[in-house]
């Protein structure tokens, strides 16, 4: 987002009412689940069993292993001899 983006943003949340930024927030949240289920469903069509992918961990950075498994919504990853329940939104094909 640029900056002048968020300036105006921030200026807005400041002058809005309680439920005008409920309302946007409900907005944003309703837009950011819309996104995530588009690059679900992108990324499962596009993986299988034994594509090497990675993904970003909380503690441990960029990781990468194989696909075991793919599940409705998240795929088993192996990551040196450890099974990993990742997401399908955060997962890249390597």
């Amino acid at each position: 987002m640029s900056e002048n983006n968020l300036k105006i943003l921030r200026t807005m949340c400041l002058t809005w009412t309680d439920d005008e930024v409920s309302s946007a927030w409900s907005l944003i949240a309703e837009e950011g689940k819309r996104r995530k289920n588009k690059r679900t469903r992108s990324m499962k069509s596009t993986l299988s069993q034994g594509d090497t992918v990675s993904f970003n961990g909380r503690k441990s950075g960029t990781v990468t292993g194989h696909i075991v498994r793919i599940k409705t919504k998240k795929a088993i990853v192996e990551v040196a001899g450890q099974n990993w329940d990742v997401p399908l939104a955060m997962l890249k094909k390597v």
